[in-house]
């Protein structure tokens, strides 16, 4: 989930254990078949993310072959499910975790399938229904931390970084300032000249 407002950092990650994973894929009963990632072809950032996955994921054994995808098309595959894995993003223009909670993990609610991924648990669908609910902050919190858990847990998506935020402005800008969500804040921006 996002580190936005409720994000829990006590939520525990899944530790980095390669011979965990190996002794995980060969108890899932996976005989070596290959696994596609789509990426969108000319992004060359997607395609270094793509690449390092490849990598690790052929180190328990998971054999992956890249396929770049006319950018045009990629969005449309990825929309209809015609993939098993693929490198995407997604943001959100408000600090408050149900946006991007009931688009990626609600498969009821959003009209996306849980972001294209076809995520589907009743119990998150019903936490983030008590979530959207709730107008007690500290309610709100308790629910998404284990909204939070659970969904890492599940292990549907790899969440593996948040893009930096990049600015080019001309030094006489002042107050610029992004948000947590990588958008722009312009109610205190003013210009020295």
């Amino acid at each position: 989930m996002p580190k936005m407002n409720y994000w829990n950092k006590d939520v525990p990650l899944i530790p980095y254990d390669v011979a965990k994973a190996q002794e995980l894929l060969a108890s899932s009963g996976y005989k070596g078949e290959t696994l596609t990632l789509n990426i969108s072809a000319g992004d060359a950032p997607t395609k270094q993310i793509a690449t390092i996955l490849q990598q690790f994921w052929s180190q328990i054994g998971i054999n992956v072959q890249l396929q770049e995808i006319d950018p045009s098309s990629f969005f449309g595959f990825v929309q209809d499910g015609k993939y098993q894995a693929a490198v995407s993003y997604i943001t959100s223009d408000i600090n408050d975790d149900d946006e991007l909670a009931t688009l990626m993990a609600d498969f009821q609610a959003s009209g996306f399938n849980a972001f294209f991924s076809w995520y589907k648990n009743e119990d998150v669908t019903k936490l983030l229904k008590q979530a959207r609910e709730s107008g007690d902050p500290a309610e709100r919190a308790k629910l998404y931390a284990e909204i939070q858990k659970t969904v890492y847990w599940d292990g549907y998506s790899v969440p593996y970084n948040y893009n930096p935020v990049l600015n080019a402005y001309y030094n006489y800008v002042k107050g610029w300032k992004n948000l947590a969500t990588g958008w722009w804040w312009l109610k205190s921006v003013w210009l020295d000249k």
